[in-house]
């Protein structure tokens, strides 16, 4: 392979590869920090392991399309070289599509949860490698903050609170 296709492929596998952003039990994003976050408590009822899509940003089809673009000009000569230069462009934006869905999967669990109010719920979240599976039955904390729902364990929080002494509400 010539050198400068090497490296544009690479290079281009890098940046598709750090666009993955993978909210999980112990990893926030930049965007979370300094939120507020709305806490419910309940309980597992259910877990199971599932299979997460990522969403295609555009910059495999982008990226994709430049490398088979740069790659198809280096054949032929006149319009054949053009033709090759959009049949590569074609095929690469293809195939930088696919190679962007396969790098943004990745594994979750779906965990059913039964929240102290009563309802029922269930929320898919990212499993990263140190984050430690929930099981059925564990008491769990349901954090929501902005787009995102994570699931807590709840072990070492208190069941009860006291409202603060000497607390005076004004208008």
């Amino acid at each position: 392979m010539h050198p400068f296709r090497l490296i544009l492929a690479l290079f281009l596998s890098v940046a598709i590869a750090a666009c993955a952003t993978d909210n999980s039990q112990n990893q926030y994003s930049e965007a979370d920090i300094g939120k507020q976050s709305v806490l419910e408590f309940g309980t597992i009822i259910a877990a199971r392991n599932v299979k997460i899509q990522g969403k295609n940003n555009g910059l495999g089809v982008g990226a994709g399309a430049l490398a088979g673009g740069v790659g198809g000009s280096t054949i032929g000569n006149g319009s054949g070289q053009l033709i090759a230069t959009i049949g590569g462009a074609l095929l690469g934006a293809v195939a930088g599509s696919a190679a962007e869905q396969q790098l943004q999967k990745r594994d979750g669990i779906e965990y059913t949860i039964t929240k102290n109010s009563g309802e029922t719920v269930t929320i898919v979240q990212n499993i990263a490698k140190d984050d430690a599976p929930l099981h059925i039955g564990q008491r769990v904390m349901v954090q929501k903050s902005g787009k995102y729902t994570r699931v807590l364990p709840a072990q070492n929080t208190p069941d009860q609170v006291k409202r603060p002494e000497k607390l005076k509400v004004v208008d």
